[in-house]
């Protein structure tokens, strides 16, 4: 036997294997954390099982397990899944740190929440503002509230809800906790992501978390505080300076061929709301009604309802079509 010819067909199973293990290995990396479903009138239960198993992430509903689902992904992560489930289940889904000062009451907590029924004593402070950025088309990302980036400005020391006041309308992040746990926290966590900030601030208020995608059968719209109780008043009125700095840090996050025009589009609405602040409001209501009759705007909106309906399913489009022709038929026949 040739010592030299066994050397070669050793090497090259070497290399062989070698180039096996690499492709399973990147393609496993190239597809960590990507979703694919095609359901058909399955359980609820069973598609946000199948999506925590490939998108890593921990999935919690108040919507009834049994529910069907009809919906369609490939490979998209987990934010764009969940948009799309939110949409053919007509709820909503959130980031959401459910908090505690003890693992057992966090635990009781979850419990009673996530089986529909909110606890006494519970609070929850959410700010969605879902779907604002809008571009010429309708192919604006579903950005994953995780990457977020936080500049805690509230000063310490401070009680923490006061940070997950801020946090709460600075990102995308929900939280609900109990309303008496209230600690203080002596020092402000650095700035980061979402990710890695807000477990340190909790932690430093001696509490405990899960962090977990919510998705709620509750309004998809307006910033709501309790136990699905009214708009925010008071002292929880959203703070202008807050709010945009989270569309500004969304907007950064836009692929840069699609950062330029979504800034040009919220520097004219920004202008605008600056513009109206010290009208009365008649002339405010007018402005606005002006406003809205923009072409521009006319087509932003139109760009947030197309990318709406193209992640319903059939069901969905052919009973919004139907509902559009009933009120055409309606229309007409008061002609």
């Amino acid at each position: 036997m040739n010592y030299l010819s066994v050397n070669r067909t050793q090497l090259l199973a070497l290399v062989t294997g070698f180039l096996l293990v690499f492709v399973v290995v990147y393609h496993i990396w190239a597809n960590w954390g990507l979703i694919t479903i095609h359901a058909k009138q399955q359980p609820l239960g069973k598609v946000i099982a199948s999506m925590e198993r490939q998108g890593h992430a921990k999935i919690e509903t108040d919507i009834a397990a049994d529910t069907p689902v009809t919906m369609d992904v490939v490979k998209v992560p987990v934010a764009d899944a969940l948009e799309s489930l939110a949409t053919v289940t007509e709820s909503r889904w959130r980031l959401l740190y459910f908090v505690a000062g003890d693992k057992t009451t966090l635990k009781a907590g979850e419990l009673s929440w996530f089986g529909g029924q909110r606890p006494d004593g519970w609070k929850m402070l959410s700010f969605p503002m879902g779907g604002m950025i809008v571009l010429t088309d309708d192919d604006a990302p579903v950005l994953d509230p995780r990457g977020d980036v936080w500049s805690p400005k509230t000063a310490a020391p401070a009680p923490v809800q006061s940070f997950f006041q801020e946090a709460a309308q600075a990102t995308n992040a929900s939280f609900a906790f109990p309303e008496a746990w209230n600690p203080t926290v002596n020092r402000a966590p650095a700035s980061g992501l979402v990710d890695h900030v807000l477990p340190k601030l909790i932690s430093a208020a001696g509490g405990h978390e899960d962090q977990l995608f919510f998705l709620s059968k509750t309004g998809r719209r307006g910033p709501r505080t309790g136990n699905d109780g009214p708009p925010m008043a008071g002292d929880l009125r959203p703070d202008p300076d807050l709010l945009a700095a989270r569309m500004q840090g969304e907007i950064n996050r836009l692929p840069a061929d699609q950062r330029a025009e979504a800034q040009a589009n919220f520097d004219t609405q920004q202008a605008f709301w600056k513009s109206i602040q010290n009208l009365s409001g008649d002339e405010r209501r007018q402005a606005m009604m002006q406003h809205m009759q923009d072409p521009q705007v006319q087509q932003q909106m139109a760009n947030r309802q197309d990318a709406t309906e193209a992640r319903m399913n059939h069901a969905q489009k052919m009973q919004r079509m139907q509902n559009y022709v009933n009120r055409k038929m309606a229309a007409m026949g008061k002609q």
